[in-house]
């Protein structure tokens, strides 16, 4: 019992320790989207633009439903900017196909 009491007590201790403390966090924000299940569970369709201009959207959907073909399709894309202003897109596609992505430079 006292071994593991000192297992835990040391654990616990390992966890504080290397827990990363960052004196600049910023605090948590709303971030607005519009998200459509009107479809559901056929389709759906999601998008958001963040405070920081990043942003993403998607839209999914079975095709051929109720078969044994049946399969969910999504495209999407996400643009963020790097630590120098650039501003990069990734589109993405997923299906039978399997997974797909381009990633670009829009502009500096």
């Amino acid at each position: 019992m006292l071994y593991i009491l000192f297992l835990v007590s040391t654990l616990l201790v390992q966890m504080s320790i290397a827990s990363p403390y960052v004196d600049n966090q910023s605090s948590a924000q709303n971030i607005p989207y519009e998200f459509d299940t009107s479809n559901m569970p056929n389709s759906y369709r999601f998008h958001y633009d963040a405070p920081d201009g990043s942003s993403r959207n998607e839209q999914g959907a079975i095709l051929n439903p109720g078969t044994k073909d049946a399969a969910l399709d999504v495209a999407g894309a996400v643009r963020w900017y790097n630590d120098k202003g650039h501003l990069y897109e990734m589109t993405y596609k997923a299906g039978k196909r399997g997974y797909r992505t381009s990633i670009k430079r829009v502009y500096s």
